[in-house]
């Protein structure tokens, strides 16, 4: 089985729905994926900020608009596009356990999608230095 392992480390919206959405990919043809969402990424994954991601630059004055497309085809609610990538394939969520203290958010605030917390070391371990393909985003 093929193995991918992905680093997020971006906070805005529409970084975090295309690391996602490829994921998803991944996932659906058979490979196996682990996501460690750190630095800002890590920070937008409690249940209080997950409501409110904003989007990059590239998106101002177009918010509004590109939420409302994104409800439309269902691609508004982070939390449910985890736990529907999870329903299609081997995927395993972790959020890294030094960014968590530099941002001093507790395990209890994050959302319930994510699988573990653990730190960098220990993803570098036992995801990246073991899979076929790194992506960052």
């Amino acid at each position: 089985m093929k193995k991918l392992a992905v680093i997020v480390t971006r906070g805005a919206y529409n970084n975090l729905l295309q690391a996602c959405e490829l994921v998803r990919l991944a996932a659906a043809s058979g490979t196996q994926v682990s996501v460690l969402f750190r630095d800002e990424a890590a920070a937008r994954l409690t249940n209080e900020k997950i409501k409110e991601i904003p989007f990059s630059e590239a998106y101002r004055g177009r918010e509004s608009r590109t939420r409302e497309i994104l409800r439309e085809r269902k691609r508004h609610d982070l939390p449910a596009i985890l736990r529907e990538i999870k329903e299609k394939g081997d995927v395993k969520f972790c959020v890294c356990r030094d960014s968590l203290a530099y941002f001093e958010i507790a395990v209890e605030q994050l959302i319930p999608e994510l699988d573990e917390v653990q730190p960098a070391e220990a993803f570098w371990k036992e995801s990246v230095a073991m899979s076929d393909h790194v992506l960052t985003f």
